[in-house]
């Protein structure tokens, strides 16, 4: 009797997991459908921004800018590593937190001095072993990404690149490459590139006639710190969506298991009572027996 006490204890136990991994999962759902509302809207901006700043280099003919600067080789990299704050999602942040530790190993086995920006406590907490010291710690980015912090934060790193105090300035992020798939990328933004910004892969660039004024050398200029600051919020964007995707994932797979082992515990308990139930019977036809 105990042990089959024991198995239907066991099973509540799994059960009351089941809510909770459950109703995990479907506010992941609920927030994944947000965050890639909000990238599916942010989008189009960045995507023709990107052409326009592509027909402006090439009717503005050559265009000096501290952003577009090349200084190779980079003597001091800048790299931002972006994270979540809460965990439970899979290979989301382990995989973020390796890619950057081999990303810094690679920069430093090339000679220059890297500067480690991370957002999000599990990207800080998983770093602390390697012994990376960080250049700073950002834990106010939420689920929700605000444009203004972002923005703030890419002052930061547009007022370094054109100090000379970082020669490159490169973001470790969960890239979007669809609704079903999202993978760790490293992508470089500064110094940045309007060559080939437009054209997206498989499709042919466009050329678009504009009236300018002033120039296209100038506006062109004036445009170069929006993108890169559109650019930044982008990779935050995309990051939040493999967050909630992740989870939710994550969140879906625990769910299963625990109805496996609920099914598992049950034919246990199964099993155990009818045991139970037959041992019952032998003692009492081995009552009667005696009294015979």
């Amino acid at each position: 009797m105990a042990k089959a006490k024991a198995i239907v204890n066991r099973r509540k136990s799994v059960i009351n997991t089941r809510k909770i991994t459950k109703t995990m999962e479907l506010v992941s759902t609920a927030k994944f459908k947000q965050a890639f509302n909000r990238v599916s809207n942010a989008m189009p901006y960045r995507r023709t921004l990107q052409e326009v700043m592509s027909d402006l280099a090439a009717a503005g003919g050559e265009v000096e800018h501290p952003l577009l600067e090349r200084r190779e080789p980079a003597k001091h990299v800048t790299v931002l590593l972006v994270t979540s704050n809460r965990g439970l999602a899979g290979g989301f942040n382990s995989n973020l937190v390796r890619m950057a530790r081999a990303y810094v190993e690679e920069q430093r086995a090339a000679g220059a001095e890297v500067a480690l920006y991370v957002v999000g406590k599990k990207g800080i907490n998983g770093l602390r072993p390697s012994g990376i010291p960080l250049a700073g710690e950002l834990l106010h980015f939420g689920d929700r990404v605000r444009y203004d912090d972002v923005e703030k934060l890419a002052n930061q790193f547009i007022a370094a690149y054109e100090s000379r105090k970082t020669d490159r300035v490169a973001v470790i992020s969960q890239k979007y490459l669809s609704g079903a798939s999202q993978k760790p990328f490293t992508q470089v933004l500064l110094p940045l590139e309007t060559e080939t910004a437009a054209v997206d892969a498989g499709k042919k660039p466009r050329h678009v006639e504009y009236l300018y004024s002033p120039d296209a050398a100038s506006i062109l200029k004036s445009l170069l710190p929006a993108y890169f600051r559109t650019a930044l919020y982008h990779a935050f964007l995309e990051s939040s969506v493999g967050e909630q995707r992740a989870r939710m994932v994550a969140m879906k797979n625990a769910t299963d298991n625990a109805e496996g082992m609920i099914k598992s515990l049950t034919r246990a308990y199964n099993r155990a009572r009818q045991s139970q139930i037959t041992n019952e019977i032998a003692e009492l036809m081995g009552g009667v027996e005696a009294l015979k």
